[in-house]
């Protein structure tokens, strides 16, 4: 088990509920719980949150069989359970924020343009002069956990095919149960659903309908996100024989879950790090790190030789090694940029959805092509469309505005406060492949020891030179992943912009071996 943290001075702080206008505190001190003249707690907390751990049971089952009794073929097995304890670092990113002993918030330019970064705080227009207690960081860590732990599991049957080969086919799975769910800000306006989907609020005058519109941003750390993980391995090993030994590897696999990031919810670069703790089935699909398919091949070559005399030092001990990698790429979210639904929340990315064009293929077959000087997105556009306003819900749809206004929508029938059903990481990012290669001279000197050898190494790693890209990004101020605007207009965006392996680079190198 794991104890409960705590802070020697009592600066430990959580609201118990997303509605709560003041937090519990650690302490009373009044010298480090007043903001702005007023209380900044509603009491003290005895603690942090209640204890998940303390009851923890962690079995382990494995076993190995030989079922013909030859010592060639082994059927092994296995399961266990392991526990995935809130660490002391999980809580840094909503602690680090969070009033009343940090008084960190967000304003707006609705008052008029702020004033330059690093203006003193009591300049007038300066951001700290618009903050008030409506504007502040709060904190929200589950007070009743449930128990976060993780069930692994494994079957696979090895085989000896010959002296020097072997073969392995397997399958590996595993079960997380209240796994982290953690995002920059919970506080948002709830919307209700539909038999279109969630809708929010009709809201054209944009007022705050937040949970909490006494507080500012509040970054949660929820125990409600449940993952798995199925895999196919298949694997052949030749040992070294006869100047020869190679690899090859491939796994068949898939990740889910409803958000991939740990202490941040940044993690990957290909995530939305604030997503729906209200229900995160919304959200349940690839993992942000999941690749569908991985293939490996490596192999080394002794290259046959003169074993004496002049010819051994310039034709001899000659060695010749490859790696080569291929697999399926990372997924990534198409996104509409702003907040199109007017969820109004203060993270760091944008929750609008748009639909998805059924039987239609996300990504565009053509993208490496450019006829005629038109660029040509990695994501195929035409496959998704502005979320429409079935007859139901029409009375309570805003439409996509584009160059119109509200009351002459460039796109009527549409519904920007409804989330689209495109659903998350709904698109493959480019496959990645890799080839380096490496040649080896091997120096014997004898003279020193039987075991001494002097190396020259000439490596190249991607040898074909071959560009490898990471999908559109949804954000880290890319928004590449972003095809629509804010008013429904086609952004331009769905484009690859980062390389995910570097060019061909080679280098030269000597080793002492002894």
């Amino acid at each position: 088990m794991t104890t409960v943290p705590n802070e020697v001075h009592g600066q430990l702080t959580s609201l118990a509920a997303f509605s709560d206008p003041l937090p519990q505190c650690g302490t009373a001190n009044p010298a480090l719980t007043t903001v702005l003249g007023k209380p900044g707690c509603a009491g003290v907390a005895s603690s942090f949150f209640s204890n998940p751990t303390t009851l923890n049971f962690e079995p382990r089952f494995g076993f190995a069989w030989d079922p013909r009794g030859d010592g060639k073929t082994a059927v092994r097995g296995g399961f266990a359970i392991f526990d995935v304890l809130p660490l002391p670092g999980y809580f840094f990113h909503p602690q680090s924020v969070a009033t009343p002993f940090l008084l960190a918030g967000v304003v707006d330019n609705k008052q008029g343009p702020l004033a330059g970064i690093g203006v003193l705080a009591g300049t007038p227009g300066s951001a700290y002069s618009k903050m008030g207690p409506n504007s502040l960081y709060g904190a929200l860590m589950e007070s009743h956990p449930g128990r976060s732990y993780v069930e692994q599991w494994n079957i696979n049957v090895q085989r000896q095919l010959s002296a020097s080969l072997t073969a392995t086919i397997g399958y590996i799975g595993s079960h997380g149960v209240h796994q982290l769910n953690r995002g920059d800000d919970g506080n948002l306006v709830i919307p209700t659903m539909t038999s279109a989907g969630y809708l929010w609020p009709y809201n054209p005058t944009r007022q705050d309908l937040r949970i909490n519109p006494k507080l500012g941003p509040i970054r949660y750390m929820l125990y409600n996100n449940d993952t798995s993980y199925h895999s196919l391995q298949v694997n052949v090993q030749k040992r070294m024989s006869r100047s020869f030994q190679f690899g090859a590897a491939y796994s068949y696999s898939r990740g889910m879950d409803s958000s991939s990031g740990t202490i941040a919810g940044d993690s990957f670069s290909n995530s939305v790090t604030t997503w729906f703790w209200f229900d995160p089935k919304i959200t349940h699909a690839r993992s942000d790190f999941d690749v569908t398919h991985t293939a490996v091949l490596n192999g080394i070559w002794q290259v046959p030789g003169p074993r004496a005399g002049l010819r051994r030092l310039v034709l001899g001990g000659w060695e010749m090694g490859s790696i080569f990698k291929m697999n399926s790429g990372i997924p990534t979210t198409p996104l509409i940029g702003g907040d199109a639904i007017g969820a109004q929340n203060a993270g760091s990315d944008p929750y609008s959805i748009p639909d998805r064009v059924p039987g239609c293929d996300g990504v565009n077959s053509n993208f490496k092509s450019n006829p005629g000087g038109v660029f040509l997105g990695y994501i195929n556009t035409g496959c998704f469309t502005l979320p429409k306003a079935s007859p139901e819900i029409a009375s309570r749809c805003v439409p996509f505005v584009g160059s119109g206004t509200l009351a002459n929508p460039q796109f009527p029938g549409t519904c920007s406060n409804l989330l689209g059903n495109a659903g998350r990481n709904s698109v493959i990012g480019p496959p990645l492949v890799n080839l380096d290669f490496s040649l080896y001279k091997n120096f014997a000197v004898k003279k020193i020891s039987e075991s001494f050898n002097v190396q020259f190494r000439a490596e190249f790693f991607n040898i074909l030179n071959h560009p490898n890209f990471g999908p559109p990004l949804p954000f880290f101020n890319s928004g590449q992943a972003q095809i629509f605007k804010l008013n429904g207009t086609l952004s331009g965006g769905g484009g690859l912009q980062y390389a995910v392996t570097q060019p061909r680079d080679i280098q030269f190198a000597l080793k002492v071996i002894w």
